[in-house]
């Protein structure tokens, strides 16, 4: 199973979940109120005791490296493309300012020669 289809299944998974849960509130009579406070993530009526700040820091850090994981990284050969197309890319689009300038300059100072 390629990576699309794993989100297409993900999502569909979490669609059903979503169905599931609006008919639990359903038949437990919330309001129509209630179950927006809910999907906006109101805060519960009993706050949650929050982990310390360390142990906050060391998951986020966890997350962060299982999604590097995920992530589709360039090979060395695309690396070297990219980066010649970015530094060549800069280089024309430096040249061009430069003589938009110079040529900017050239006419000013011949338009001020002018009325003297």
């Amino acid at each position: 199973m390629n990576r699309d289809q794993r989100r297409i299944q993900d999502r569909e998974q979490r669609r059903l979940e979503r169905a599931d849960q609006q008919a639990k509130e359903a038949q437990a009579g919330k309001s129509a109120v209630q179950r927006a406070a809910a999907k906006r993530g109101a805060p519960a009526v009993a706050a949650k005791k929050k982990d310390p700040f360390l142990k906050r820091i060391w998951h986020f850090l966890k997350e962060v490296r299982a999604e590097l994981r995920r992530v589709s990284w360039p090979t060395r050969e695309q690396m070297v493309a990219f980066t010649a197309v970015t530094m060549i890319t800069t280089v024309a689009i430096t040249a061009f300012i430069f003589a938009i300038d110079i040529g900017f300059k050239e006419g000013l100072l011949y338009i001020l020669e002018l009325g003297l």
